[in-house]
C-alpha cells in the first residue's frame, strides 16, 4: 500500500511540475531576438491577442509560443486587467523589429461584451501613451465581438490604429454571447444576408459605418463536419454573419473555415491551418 501511495505522489508531482514549467512556457517570456526569416516582415508593430470569456494563458499562450519558436513573432509583453479596469504589464517592447505580441488577459471574467470592449480600450490606450501607433488585433470567441465593439465605439481617439483584425470564432449574431446553450444557436445565412438578426448583430449593423478607415479583416470559423455547421459552441452562419457588412465598410475581408477536428471552439487556436494564415495575413512580405 505504501508503495502505491508513494507511487500517486510521484506522479502527482511529476505532473504538478510538468505542468508548471508549461505555464511558465506559455505564460512568461523568453531571452534573445529572432532569428530572420525569408519571405517574413518584419517590424516594431505589436499585435495584440483577445481572449474570449474564460479565457487564460493557455487560451492564445501556445500559439504564441510556437510562433516565437517558427522566429515569425516574439511574446514580449502581457497586460493583464484587474476586476477594476487597471492594468498589470508584464514584460516591455524591445523596438528589435521581432514583430512583438502582446497577449491581453482579463482577471474577470465578465459576460457582456460591453465591458471587455472598455477594458480593451484601456489596454489600447496603455499602448498610445507608450508611444504605439499601429498595431493588429487577433481575438478569439467573445473576445471577437468585444473587439469589434472596441472598434466602433472607441478607436481612433489617441488609440493606436489597428491595421488587421481577425476575429476567431466569434459569434456575431448569437442570443448568448458568453455561455454556451445546449444546442448551437444559428439564423441560416443566405445570399441576402442572415435570415434572422440578433441584437448584437443589429449593433453591428447600425454601427459599422464608423469601423476604422483601410482596416483589413480576416474572420475565422470552425466546422467540426457533424452535422451542425459549427465548432461545437458557434454557429458557422454566426461567425461569418457580418461577410456583408465587412466588405462593405473594411479595406480588404477575407474568411477561413477550419474543418474536422481542428475546428473545433478551442482547438481551432491550435490549428496549423490557422497559424499559417494568419502568418500569411499579418507577417508575410507583399510583392
Amino acid at each position: 500500500m505504501q508503495r502505491i501511495i508513494k507511487g500517486i505522489i510521484l506522479i502527482v508531482s511529476f505532473l504538478l511540475v510538468f505542468g508548471g514549467i508549461f505555464y511558465a512556457k506559455v505564460r512568461y517570456f523568453s531571452p534573445g531576438a529572432l532569428t530572420k526569416q525569408k519571405g517574413i516582415a518584419y517590424s516594431n508593430e505589436p499585435t495584440v491577442f483577445i481572449h474570449g470569456y474564460e479565457g487564460n494563458s493557455f487560451s492564445l499562450g501556445p500559439m504564441l509560443r510556437r510562433l516565437e519558436k517558427s522566429n515569425i513573432a516574439k511574446r514580449e509583453m502581457t497586460i493583464v486587467v484587474q476586476a477594476d479596469g487597471k492594468l498589470t504589464v508584464e514584460g516591455q517592447l524591445s523596438e528589435q523589429n521581432n514583430n512583438p505580441t502582446i497577449m491581453v488577459l482579463f482577471a474577470k471574467d465578465v459576460t457582456d461584451e460591453i465591458t471587455q470592449s472598455k477594458w480593451i480600450d484601456e489596454v489600447m490606450r496603455y499602448l498610445y501613451q507608450h508611444q504605439i501607433r499601429r498595431v493588429n488585433l487577433v481575438s478569439h470567441s467573445m473576445g471577437g465581438v468585444s473587439s469589434l465593439r472596441y472598434l466602433l465605439e472607441y478607436a481612433g481617439n489617441k488609440t493606436p490604429v489597428v491595421d488587421r483584425f481577425v476575429a476567431i470564432a466569434a459569434p456575431f449574431n448569437d442570443l448568448e454571447i458568453a455561455e454556451d446553450t445546449e444546442d448551437v444557436f444559428a439564423y441560416e445565412l443566405t445570399e441576402d444576408g442572415p435570415s434572422g438578426e440578433t441584437p448584437i448583430y443589429q449593433y453591428f449593423d447600425h454601427s459599422m459605418n464608423r469601423l476604422p478607415a483601410n482596416i483589413r479583416v480576416l474572420d475565422v470559423a470552425g466546422d467540426l463536419e457533424d452535422g451542425t455547421e459549427s465548432d461545437g459552441s458557434v454557429s458557422t452562419h454566426s461567425a461569418f454573419a457580418l461577410r456583408w457588412l465587412f466588405q462593405k465598410h473594411a479595406k480588404s475581408y477575407q474568411e477561413l473555415t477550419v474543418k474536422g477536428k481542428s475546428g473545433g471552439h478551442s482547438a481551432i487556436t491550435k490549428s496549423s491551418q490557422l497559424e499559417e494564415k494568419l502568418i500569411q495575413f499579418i507577417w508575410k512580405k507583399t510583392t
